[in-house]
């Protein structure tokens, strides 16, 4: 059953989607839901593959359009405040899951009304950061080629160059150029050849970076409506997170992101870190792979 709609926020309205799972007898009201966040270059369908799946394996999952993605919709009064308040997407993260409980069956087990949030990219840093924020809410935590507020690490000449070439077509207002050249960053890597990313992944990574580049220059989503780190930030605050990690990292991905995975790996109590030989877009270039993975990982600690 798939419960949808959207939750207002502060800033706007959120566009949410809780899809119960199909196994008659499923398992799933003593289950965690597992909340998926999506990556700053995609919206909630970068989870498609993953949402079909999981619910057949008898999962709840849970997944919505960060604001200024997707079907999600920033209120004028908040974009036209000056100057514009940074979002605390953790914050909104918890109010989605708090709002979708309400469509589940009463309680069954001790994870039931928790969940395990996933977080790609972007949507992993806003994890880690739900994770240590309200850690009453959270019971296990999936971070995959993610930042990690308060991590820096130097970026390479390659990548420095590609940088700099992406502030330019911002200031030439070229959406589609900034798509094509987030498709070779995200999508192929930064050290990877032209084209390395296979077709079908490269048109849907494209699609979203268009859309989400016509928004950035509009003022309306992606980048343009900032983040608001957690305070103080994760970077110094891994020793709080007690529960289950899993983290995942693309080989071929660029070196902050590579280097901010690892720190989590090595400085949380109870972590598994796996290298997938993909880029920054893990799920959307092994999906299959990808899901054995995590249900592997699933299965070991909530069954």
């Amino acid at each position: 059953m798939i419960h949808d709609g959207y939750l207002e926020v502060e800033e706007g309205e959120l566009f949410w989607e809780l899809r119960t799972a199909s196994l008659v007898g499923s398992r799933a009201t003593a289950r965690p839901i597992l909340l998926f966040i999506h990556a700053g270059v995609a919206d909630r369908t970068l989870w498609d593959y993953q949402v079909d799946y999981f619910t057949s394996q008898g999962w709840d999952v849970l997944r919505y359009d960060r604001l200024g993605y997707g079907k999600s919709r920033p209120k004028q009064a908040y974009l036209q405040r000056s100057p514009r308040p940074k979002l605390k997407h953790y914050q909104h993260a918890a109010e989605v899951m708090r709002h979708a409980q309400t469509h589940r069956p009463a309680p069954r087990g001790r994870d039931h009304e928790k969940v395990v949030v996933i977080g790609l990219s972007m949507g992993a840093a806003t994890s880690s950061d739900f994770a240590i924020a309200f850690p009453d809410l959270v019971c296990g935590l999936v971070v995959i080629a993610g930042g990690l507020s308060g991590f820096d690490h130097p970026n390479t000449s390659t990548e420095e160059e590609i940088f700099s070439r992406e502030a330019a077509l911002v200031e030439s207002r070229d959406a589609e150029g900034l798509a094509d050249l987030r498709v070779h960053l995200w999508g192929d890597g930064p050290l990877g050849p032209e084209g390395r990313l296979r077709k079908e992944a490269r048109q849907q990574l494209y699609t979203w970076c268009k859309d989400i580049a016509v928004r950035e220059l509009n003022g309306t989503g992606g980048s343009a409506i900032e983040d608001q780190d957690l305070d103080p930030p994760a970077v110094g605050r891994l020793s709080e997170i007690k529960i289950p990690v899993a983290v995942a990292i693309g080989t071929l991905d660029e070196s902050n992101t590579i280097s901010a995975m690892r720190y989590v790996s090595d400085h949380t109590e109870d972590s598994t870190l796996k290298e997938f030989q993909a880029g920054h877009m893990v799920n959307l270039e092994y999906p299959d792979d990808f899901n054995v993975w995590l249900e592997e990982w699933l299965n070991a600690h909530f069954r």
